[in-house]
């Protein structure tokens, strides 16, 4: 493993029901626990809290040790809310590993951008009227009178 990271994870879900996102969250760790090179040092999934709708809301806070390659991979994975690097206080980062993470970025929103037009354009698509919306007027034929 190159330079060991040690870090914390917080990872949310919104949802319902309650033992579902919990399950969700235990099934995260789970997966977290057996990636290459990475060795999860604790984590713990919290109780779900119910808000107001009735949707229920919990979170995991996860540490672990790791490199900053995979670190930066799990951050696409895995989408935590918030992150915190506990150690070193001073990286050395290489630029090829700092370039992988930023042409990966970039990706990403490339990826989003073209989801957000696709979602555009659909919703003006919607905004038209139906085609069965349109009644076919009928042509009166002109008759020959005959002579």
């Amino acid at each position: 493993m190159a330079e060991k990271i040690t870090a914390i994870l917080i990872i949310e879900v919104l949802g319902k029901p309650a033992e579902y996102i919990k399950k969700a969250l235990e099934d995260i760790l789970i997966k977290l626990k057996n990636e290459k090179d990475v060795r999860v040092t604790h984590g713990e999934v919290k109780e779900p809290k119910e808000l107001e709708s009735g949707i229920f809301t919990t979170f995991a806070e996860i540490e672990l040790e790791t490199n900053i390659q995979m670190l930066m991979n799990l951050l696409f994975l895995y989408m935590p809310s918030h992150i915190e690097i506990i150690q070193p206080e001073n990286l050395n980062l290489k630029n090829c590993d700092l370039n992988s993470f930023l042409n990966e970025i970039t990706r990403k929103l490339h990826q989003y951008d073209e989801l957000a037009k696709a979602m555009l354009m659909e919703k003006e698509v919607a905004k038209q009227p139906p085609v069965a919306d349109f009644v076919p007027v009928p042509v009166k034929k002109k008759i020959k009178k005959k002579k």
